[in-house]
């Protein structure tokens, strides 16, 4: 899983986390045991055999807005539920995924494009079975139903099992509470959110009984959680406010299915009005009179984002005081464990004069590398961060604020893109290598219909297949697209994606789009020949590298770039399919594939949005230290908008001079970039005929530092011809970054000009 959850707030537990000499609070970890982000919304704990088990929803991927709503519904494609256990709190375990998704049956209960919220789990002594009720619903919050499963372990996998109306009412947020007793209760939002019920479970605990009372009638309440001290139970809800936050209530009961009378806000002190920007989920007795509120800090149009709240409390005298989080105003720094070449984002808002700065340290605590921000006061809060790399031997990174700076929100995000191992590819990568200038068959080549029809590279003989961009639906001649010469029509009535003209902003200075998935991709044979441009043999001027792969001798190539050169928005990076890896691994793979004794290390230095004047200034830091035998240089996409190309050179000289002073041996191959979309920069603008020499201007620079141990491979004129050929929207994700298609073509011209007879 792909977790991307920002800083766990929290105050010190019973002695469980550590006070800094400074007396701020260290937080509660956002990292499990692995490294990788927790990803646990609307949970609950259950403790059991001297191990805590936290179960919450998995929310990961885009944010989208269901339409047709009267407020803002925002959703993200069912996850599933997932599990982490802990001996103290603090130090949470992947235990993986207890109730997965269902990926395929959109009449299942679990479907991605389902809703399935809230999960809380209970152990049954008697049936030895573990039971979690969730809250089961569509995007449109029509079916509200409470759905069971159930485990012989409490880590799962859980076996579902259905989901039902209790007594026929609706069921929407929900806890669940186990009493001293034994007997279990469902407590849910239900009368379209305007009454919560308590409903008495069955002995086993997996369907509710005809016992249920109807509690704070028309109070509009939702997110509700159960607790019980000295004999009463209290009942802490949200008011029903969509996803922003509101001021929490605490009600108080002799029985579960009594009297309920409100007592006010719980929540005291600055932001109390908000619940501390939170949403209840849980409370966890802690022992004693001590208890753990549990709450969501939602971001709604970004829910992967959202934060959690994490809050002890006591009841005394029947009273219920939830103080607010430590604002970190006194914290200076935090510190996360993370590796090498990863990239980090990092923020905190700060108030004052000083600098923000995130610092990398080896396994010794040794220095590597800082990146810092200026602070001017403005009297106003302003929040600073930055998105970077972390440098070669990098173990552990520290954020943290210098001079007369206050700081809250702190928020530090690892490993973007890559807290998981890459999804093993969907398609054959040796058909994806075979040079498209020479073969006569040509595999899953990436269509736009714009609107209803695209163009093939070349004229087919015969199609083979046209499926969509993910290879899991197969589309059929006749009856969803026909072939007239080189152009696939989309017929009326077909599921084929398409888009129309209104879906690029014509009319918009650097409008962009997102086309990722949006193509077909057609397979056929052709016999007619290639008459663009075709990538030329240069490895005769890179004897080092080649002999060392000739040899079968250990190879280290350092790939220093861009996005581009990360292989943002290639399938595989963004974790969708057919998860084609990124050129650069395309490249290495081709490689092995011509000496399969070499043992090629592929080191991707790529920082998104990075410029060659970075490059040049942190050679140090992201090169040399790998010894490399073969620098690929990626720069440019983020360079035309303001650098001349005498400038451009200068700075890809800079990189050569600096690792060559290190590694006298290293050879280069540079890389010309790929044209971006011509219609990204309107006629109209000034400077369109300025940003189109500079990439023009960058290839030729690029092409007179070619000589011994440096060579070029030009995607400037490749993409060129196939934006004549096709279209740009062919081949691109948006107006800067390529398609799978268009990365293939990079890898195969990059070994094209490594390679004899490629």
């Amino acid at each position: 899983m792909q977790m991307k959850i920002g800083v766990i707030h929290t105050v010190a537990l019973a002695g469980l986390l550590v006070i800094s000499g400074a007396g701020a609070v260290q937080p509660w970890p956002a990292l499990d045991t692995d490294g990788h982000f927790i990803n646990a919304h609307g949970a609950g704990v259950m403790y059991h055999d001297g191990i805590y088990y936290l179960y919450g929803e998995i929310k990961k991927g885009k944010t989208r807005l269901v339409p047709g709503q009267n407020w803002e519904d925002y959703r993200v494609d069912a996850g599933g539920v997932s599990c982490y256990s802990s001996k103290d709190l603090v130090h949470w375990k992947d235990e993986g995924v207890a109730l997965a998704p269902n990926h395929t049956d959109t009449g299942s209960d679990l479907y991605i494009g389902r809703v399935i919220e809230r999960p809380k789990v209970i152990y049954n002594k008697i049936t030895r079975q573990y039971v979690m009720w969730v809250h089961i619903d569509r995007d449109d919050y029509g079916y509200a139903r409470a759905g069971v499963a159930v485990s012989d372990k409490p880590e799962g996998p859980f076996r579902y099992l259905g989901s039902m109306r209790p007594n026929g009412q609706q069921t929407r947020d929900m806890t669940v509470f186990q009493d001293d007793d034994g007997r279990a209760y469902l407590v849910y939002a239900s009368e379209n959110n305007n009454t919560m019920q308590v409903c008495l479970l069955a002995p086993d605990y997996l369907k509710p009984t005809a016992v249920f009372r109807r509690i704070l009638v028309d109070q509009r309440r939702e997110a509700p959680a159960v607790f019980k001290a000295d004999g009463k139970y209290y009942l802490i809800t949200s008011l029903c406010s969509g996803w922003d936050p509101n001021a929490a209530r605490v009600a108080v009961a002799d029985s579960l299915l009594g009297e309920w009378v409100f007592s006010g806000n719980p929540c005291v002190g600055p932001d109390s009005a908000t619940t501390f920007h939170s949403q209840s989920t849980y409370v966890l007795p802690l022992g004693g009179d001590r208890f753990l509120f549990m709450a969501d800090r939602w971001n709604k149009t970004d829910l992967e984002r959202s934060d959690y709240l994490w809050l002890p409390f006591s009841v005394r005298d029947g009273r219920v005081e939830i103080s607010g989080p430590d604002t970190g105003l006194t914290e200076r720094s935090r510190r996360v464990a993370v590796g090498q070449l990863a990239l980090v984002n990092y923020s905190v808002k700060v108030m004052g004069t000083g600098r923000s700065f995130i610092r990398f340290y080896d396994s010794t605590d040794r220095l590597l590398l800082e990146y810092t921000v200026p602070v001017t006061d403005t009297g106003k809060w302003v929040e600073t961060g930055n998105y970077v790399e972390t440098p070669v031997g990098t173990n552990h990174a520290v954020i943290g604020v210098e001079g007369e700076l206050r700081a809250t929100e702190w928020k530090i995000e690892p490993n973007i893109g890559e807290t998981t191992a890459p999804h093993s590819p969907g398609c054959d990568l040796r058909q994806y290598l075979e040079p498209f200038w020479r073969a006569d068959a040509i595999y899953n080549e990436t269509v736009l219909l714009y609107p209803d029809e695209g163009r093939l590279m070349f004229q087919p003989d015969r199609v083979l297949s046209v499926r969509s961009f993910g290879l899991d639906t197969v589309y059929r001649e006749g009856v969803d697209f026909r072939i007239e010469g080189r152009k696939l029509v989309r017929l009326a009535g077909s599921w084929m994606p398409f888009r129309a003209d209104t879906s690029f902003d014509r009319k918009n200075d650097l409008a962009w789009y997102n086309l990722q998935s949006q193509w077909v991709v057609v397979t056929y044979t052709h016999h007619d020949v290639w008459s663009g441009p075709v990538p030329a043999y240069k490895g005769d001027r890179l004897p080092g590298v080649l002999g060392l792969l000739r040899d079968g001798k250990p190879v280290t190539i350092v790939a220093y770039g861009m996005s581009i050169t990360r292989g943002f928005n290639v399938s595989g990076y963004d974790r969708v399919a057919p998860y084609m890896p990124a050129y650069m691994d395309l490249f290495s793979f081709g490689l092995g594939m011509r000496f399969p004794r070499a043992d090629v290390k592929l080191y991707n230095a790529g920082l998104p949005g990075s410029t060659v004047s970075w490059g040049a200034q942190y050679v140090s830091s992201y090169v040399t230290p790998l010894k490399p035998d073969l620098v690929v240089i990626d720069f440019g996409m983020n360079d035309f908008w303001r650098m001349t190309p005498a400038e451009f050179g200068d700075s890809v000289k800079s990189i050569v001079r600096q690792v060559r002073s290190v590694r006298p041996q290293a050879e280069f191959l540079l890389l010309a970039n790929m044209k971006f979309d011509p219609e990204y920069v309107l006629d109209s603008d000034k400077n369109k005929p300025f940003y189109v020499r500079n990439l023009a201007g960058y290839r030729d620079v690029l092409a007179g530092m070619e000589g011994p141990g440096i060579v070029m491979t030009d995607m400037t004129v490749l993409s060129d011809a196939i934006y004549h050929l096709k279209k740009a929207k062919d081949c691109i994700v948006n107006p800067l970054h390529p398609n799978d298609y268009l990365a293939r073509w990079y890898a195969q011209g990059m070994l094209a000009t490594l390679l004899k007879n490629y």
